[in-house]
């Protein structure tokens, strides 16, 4: 069907890719248009049957050729689908930069299908946008939106500002990926008429503010890790409770944790480690709080705990994960507005040895009654009270000033 298919909550991207070797021919123009029908056309076309196929056969995915292994993911009502198509080719790399001065690809949205010699525009029989990028493109865009929150918002921004048609021409993907961070990830209003200067990548990449955000970014790598650590483990079936989920219900939880941004992982790293030590170095027994997500509808309940020894850790670990239940559960009469409360237990034991807790409740369905006995668990426990309650909107810069 497709190269690649990712399934993100009601987006679904569609991969084509092909590495295909630029003709060599005396004919310059017959070189790319043979070049963009097989790279580009192609993979084009495979992307939109992969898109037909999905919507009018979702429940016939499989993960294997003879049809045995079914897609695992619930996929998104037909209605709600987003689909994003992205052809990643390679091979004219080495001529662009020869013939142009430049490796990558240009974008000319007054060209259709090969009438302009490395540049896309239009490619007929397509329903939609097609995102085209090269091999050049391709490594610097993920290391820039190295989420699928970042990737797919990047999407949405740039398919909106194609179809307002107000906006033209760019010597490079890069250029409007550049753009695009630097101005709070977004695109002038639909109404104004919107030019690149050539060669804004190099000029954001360079800006010593830029570097700083992408420097404060590593710690966001925590993050990343305890979405792979719970994921790992589930896959493995190395999970003390949860074993028994199915994909559907148990990816909910890391999709929830998935949907946060490069910045906000940061955000979310740097306040979670801070307790770690708080309660390492000694300065607390042990601390439980929420942390705000970037979505207003997701809360973090964090509970950080010094750990046991060995002869205890059947009952502290007993103990941790029904307190950190119940916190959650209190954490609904705190935030009532909320959905979903991801609870995370972490052990600030010194020397490793540690053990985890993750939980997710869902309260999309819970009434007045369900409510009130949240409120009677917060109070009864005194958990999130107010007064007590520690403010957690953290102010942070994603480009600081030095």
């Amino acid at each position: 069907m497709a190269d690649l298919i990712v399934v993100f909550g009601n987006d679904i991207l569609i991969f084509s890719d092909k590495s295909i070797a630029y003709p060599t021919t005396d004919n310059p123009d017959l070189n790319w248009s043979r070049w963009f029908r097989a790279a580009i056309k192609e993979s084009a076309m495979q992307v939109w049957k992969a898109e037909q196929c999905i919507r009018k056969n979702p429940n016939q995915i499989f993960l294997d050729a003879k049809a045995n292994e079914p897609l695992p993911l619930e996929l998104p009502a037909i209605a709600d689908m987003r689909f994003h198509g992205i052809c990643v080719v390679s091979g004219a790399s080495e001529m662009s930069q020869k013939l142009t001065g430049r490796p990558t690809l240009n974008l000319n949205l007054e060209a259709v299908d090969a009438e302009a010699p490395f540049s896309i525009g239009k490619i007929t029989n397509q329903r939609s946008w097609v995102h085209v990028f090269d091999e050049v493109t391709l490594r610097r865009l993920m290391a820039a939106l190295s989420t699928t929150k970042d990737f797919v918002d990047y999407l949405d921004a740039k398919e909106k500002l194609l179809d307002c048609g107000l906006f033209k021409r760019a010597e490079s993907e890069l250029d409007i990926v550049g753009y695009y961070l630097w101005n709070g990830r977004q695109f002038p209003p639909e109404t104004e008429s919107f030019q690149l200067e050539p060669n804004l990548w190099e000029v954001v990449c360079a800006d010593p503010q830029f570097q700083r955000g992408m420097q404060e970014n590593k710690v966001s790598i925590f993050w990343d890790r305890l979405i792979e650590y719970l994921t790992n483990h589930y896959l493995s079936e190395t999970l003390e409770f949860g074993n028994e989920l199915d994909m559907s219900e148990w990816e909910i939880l890391v999709r929830l944790m998935a949907t946060e941004t490069r910045f906000y992982r940061r955000v979310l790293s740097e306040e979670i480690i801070r307790r770690v030590e708080s309660v390492r170095a000694g300065e607390h027994l042990k601390i439980g709080t929420m942390l705000q997500s970037e979505n207003p509808d997701i809360q973090y309940v964090l509970l950080v705990a010094p750990g046991s020894t060995e002869e205890e850790h059947v009952a502290y670990r007993d103990d941790r994960g029904r307190e950190l239940q119940l916190r959650c559960v209190a954490a609904k009469a705190a935030r009532p507005a909320s959905r979903f409360f991801v609870g995370i237990a972490l052990d600030a034991k010194k020397g490793g040895g540690g053990s985890e807790d993750f939980c997710l409740i869902d309260t999309g369905c819970w009434d007045e009654q369900d409510i009130a006995r949240a409120q009677k668990v917060r109070e009864d426990l005194g958990y999130f009270m107010p007064g007590k309650m520690a403010e957690t909107n953290i102010q942070v810069d994603e480009y600081p000033e030095g």
